[in-house]
């Protein structure tokens, strides 16, 4: 949301200038030398808007423009477009977290806050470890993508139908309400499933550490915890640690459904931490089903690769930012976290699930025009 915030912001700036321009100078010619084309600035300006204001929020300079770029692209790159307003992007996201960090909040301490360890947690990742986390995370985060995307097509055949170029105005306001309704009984469908399964409700950063350590974390002791009254009819309980590979396994899926429901239903709404929620979710199962065939993965920095490494494959399989969202969750991870051991199996994971994804399907979250 925050990228598409900043992209429309950016984007009404380039007009504004140009219009401005035009009306001061009705006889110039349409470019100068100095002065790029109206569409040309429009996407500059879009770029630099999603790259400063998510640097911004999520205080990850470099990361942010980083995917503002990587997300316009189909493959594991820049369009070119892109690469034309690169320079601009860095400027807008270094601005971005000088205004915040610098003006705003001063005294806020840098750095991110996830734990993937505990401080007490010490040892090594073999190389070969390493190899076998990122191509199983990387194969099974391009599986979650692709079945996100068949799930999205197929919910949305299931609620909207076809439009048709020839209507009277009587048929357009009853689509217009029936279209209402339709996202009327969607978000009654989300709602149900959120009183099953509350770990739906995850808006985003502040729950993400309960999915990161398995709920050992209570639910109930993140910045946007819910009430009991709100978790009596949950299947899983958010605020007690994952019994069981199955525990994960419904909540992992809840949470995959409950963001396919909210695309398919024309539900605005970001989707870096939903995305990186749900992969957190689903490698808590992997890592309880590995664990059973090798015990010492339970105590070994192998299993917060894992976690790592899952979330970036899920996010980088449906968005295409492998190197922004590998920015991202280090750029986020506490200063416990060993990034050394733990980024290079993520940095595979994330490129493996781009590339097999694209072999699996064509379909993809964006409308791309490259």
């Amino acid at each position: 949301m925050i990228v598409t915030v900043g992209s429309l912001i950016g984007a009404s700036l380039a007009r504004k200038f140009w219009n401005r321009r035009q009306c001061d100078n009705p006889n110039s010619s349409t470019t100068t030398p100095s002065i790029p084309s109206k569409s040309s600035l429009e996407k500059t300006l879009a770029y630099a808007g999603a790259a400063g204001s998510l640097t911004g929020f999520m205080n990850i300079p470099i990361a942010g423009p980083i995917f503002a770029l990587e997300m316009t692209s189909r493959k594991a790159g820049f369009a070119r477009s892109a690469v034309d307003s690169f320079s601009t992007a860095i400027l807008a996201s270094l601005a971005g977290i000088a205004f915040v960090r610098g003006i705003m909040l001063p005294h806020v301490g840098t750095g991110g806050h996830f734990h993937y360890v505990s401080r007490a947690a010490v040892g090594l990742v073999t190389g070969r470890e390493m190899i076998l986390v990122g191509l199983g995370c990387g194969l099974g985060g391009a599986m979650v993508g692709t079945s996100f995307h068949a799930a999205v097509r197929f919910l949305k055949g299931l609620i909207w139908s076809k439009k048709k170029d020839t209507r009277t105005e009587n048929a357009k306001k009853c689509e217009t309400y029936l279209g209402i309704l339709k996202m009327t009984f969607v978000a009654l469908m989300i709602g149900m499933l959120s009183t099953q399964y509350p770990q739906t409700m995850f808006w985003g950063e502040g729950s993400l550490q309960c999915m990161i350590s398995g709920q050992c974390t209570p639910f109930a002791a993140t910045p946007h915890g819910l009430p009991i009254s709100m978790m009596q009819w949950a299947k899983v309980n958010p605020n007690i640690p994952f019994t069981s590979w199955f525990d994960a396994m419904q909540v992992g899926m809840a949470k995959f459904f409950a963001i396919a429901l909210a695309c398919a239903g024309m539900f605005p709404g970001g989707v870096i931490f939903p995305l990186l929620s749900n992969g957190a979710g689903l490698s808590r199962a992997l890592i309880d089903g590995v664990t059973k065939l090798v015990p010492s993965v339970a105590h070994s920095i192998v299993s917060p690769m894992m976690v790592m490494s899952f979330m970036a494959a899920t996010l980088t399989s449906i968005t295409r930012t492998p190197l922004a969202t590998c920015l991202i969750l280090s750029l986020t991870a506490s200063g416990i976290t060993p990034l050394s051991v733990l980024l290079p199996g993520a940095l595979l994971a994330s490129y493996v699930s781009v590339f097999v994804s694209e072999k699996l399907s064509k379909e993809s979250f964006f409308k791309y025009s490259n």
